[in-house]
């Protein structure tokens, strides 16, 4: 594929990121007034085994447990997820499929395989599009790993070998700091193997 990224931002080139970023915030925003939509979308693998609820294998990314989480996933997804999919896009008239492609695939498999860890546990629950973005990360990065991501003070520019790392880091430091028992870690693994398999898939 070729490399086709500009320094700056055309939202025209990253569609697709720009509305399911949206849709994150205005539903995210939403759930977090309205607690029937909150525990009806969140991802509760017992409900999908016992109610057939398989939506909430999707709406779950959609749902997030607080401002400061819904905060730090849709800048991530927006800081990354456009530059990907304007990569994308550089390789052919598909770009914006491909990047849903790696999106839903990093959701799906992060969310299918914790239901499958923990189908009979119903104490269990989580909500956020950590996996999902994760998985972005990690498909941008087979893709372009040196890529300059972003720019953090100091530090300097951030390649794309190191974004999941920083990403993960602000979200365990969010975990601990609220003691949030929704945050899944779990789905960041799973995630980051859809956007791995979906980026392999891409490149070969």
């Amino acid at each position: 594929m070729p490399i086709a990224l500009t320094d700056t931002f055309n939202p025209r080139e990253s569609p697709a990121c720009l509305v399911i970023t949206g849709i994150i915030i205005v539903v995210g925003l939403v759930a977090l007034k309205n607690p029937r939509l909150f525990l009806a979308g969140i991802m509760h693998p017992a409900s999908i085994k016992k109610e057939g609820q398989f939506y909430r294998l999707i709406s779950s990314d959609f749902i997030h447990n607080d401002i400061v989480h819904l905060a730090i996933n849709s800048f991530a997804l927006f800081a990354v997820g456009s530059q990907l999919e304007e990569y994308l896009r550089s390789a052919g008239t598909a770009g914006s499929a491909w990047f849903l492609a790696v999106y839903f695939s990093s959701c799906l498999c992060g969310n299918f395989f914790t239901y499958l860890r923990h189908r009979n546990d119903f104490e269990f629950s989580s909500a956020g599009a950590s996996g999902s973005v994760l998985g972005c990360m990690m498909a941008f990065m087979i893709l372009q790993p040196y890529h300059i991501a972003f720019y953090l003070p100091v530090i300097g520019g951030v390649a794309n070998l190191y974004v999941s790392l920083i990403y993960i880091v602000f979200l365990l430091v969010y975990q601990i700091r609220t003691g949030n028992p929704l945050v899944n870690n779990e789905v960041h693994f799973y995630g980051a193997m859809g956007g791995l398999i979906a980026a392999l898939i891409l490149k070969f």
